[in-house]
């Protein structure tokens, strides 16, 4: 009785001590448990396959709207430090339906850290972090709901980036690369407070014309807060893949984002243009 007795004291001792140790290594920042929150602020989750885990930390302590900057730390599935992988970050804000036309730029720091550095929030509300890791021959992703996205002092506007960084491409990958795409403006330069319309060339990544996808449009002047005055609507689709996208009108000069959100059978991605308007 008395050995088994001491048995089980030196079993419960074993099983505390584990859990000291591993709580000692978490606020020492070592090793953890696998898929153990390091930080207790931070923003913690696997990803869709349990390939790695990913945590977001706010060095800015919140999130405003225009352009932030934030950490992640990546662990595998053991719990070791991933380090030379290919991360992609995109905000997306699910209750709109649309991303922003500026990506994150991404910055390995060593030993699993990443700064994340560019993180443009267009207006206020619920945004995530779609966040894409490929390490080796492993690839996972996950979706990360961020803190809510406050207005940046009391302005609902957003300062326009140095026109120098602006990329005013009329053709482009969606953020996805499902799709190609590129625009015709009926008028070019594209006019101020001017009813016209674009044609809409909608490819695959492999070239071939995207036929009978929906199609919505989003207009968006993120220095001034506002969209389009009117509700221009995307229509019909040739043989090769041509949209007609009509009833559009900038209303001011400045700097417009126009993005559109496509669905071709199981592929839903999304592009944005930047126009520099004078």
């Amino acid at each position: 009785m008395k050995k088994t007795i001491l048995g089980v004291l030196i079993l419960g001792m074993m099983a505390w001590t584990g859990c000291a140790t591993t709580q000692t290594m978490q606020d020492g920042g070592e090793k953890h448990a696998p898929m153990t929150q390091h930080y207790k602020d931070s923003i913690f989750k696997a990803t869709e396959n349990g390939e790695f885990s990913v945590e977001v930390l706010f060095p800015d302590k919140k999130l405003e709207m225009g352009v932030n900057s934030v950490d992640l730390i990546i662990h595998n599935k053991m719990d070791k430090d991933v380090t030379g992988a290919k991360i992609t970050v995109a905000p997306w804000m699910p209750s709109m339906g649309h991303g922003v036309m500026e990506g994150p730029v991404v910055n390995e720091k060593g030993g699993g850290l990443y700064n994340v550095k560019n993180v443009v929030f267009s207006m206020t509300g619920d945004w995530e972090l779609q966040v894409e890791i490929t390490s080796g021959s492993v690839r996972d992703k996950v979706n990360l709901p961020m803190p809510p996205v406050g207005a940046m002092g009391h302005t609902h506007a957003m300062k326009a980036p140095d026109p120098s960084m602006i990329d005013t491409s009329m053709e482009k990958a969606s953020m996805k690369g499902h799709f190609n795409v590129s625009y015709k403006s009926e008028v070019h330069p594209v006019p101020v407070n001017r009813l016209l319309s674009w044609n809409l060339i909608v490819r695959d990544a492999d070239g071939k014309p995207v036929k009978n996808a929906s199609i919505k449009i989003l207009g968006d002047m993120p220095e001034h807060g506002h969209g389009f005055p009117t509700e221009p609507e995307v229509s019909g689709a040739m043989e090769d893949g041509q949209y007609l996208v009509e009833g559009l009108k900038f209303s001011m000069p400045g700097w417009w984002v126009v993005t559109f959100h496509i669905t071709a059978g199981n592929m839903v991605d999304h592009v944005s243009f930047n126009l520099l308007l004078k």
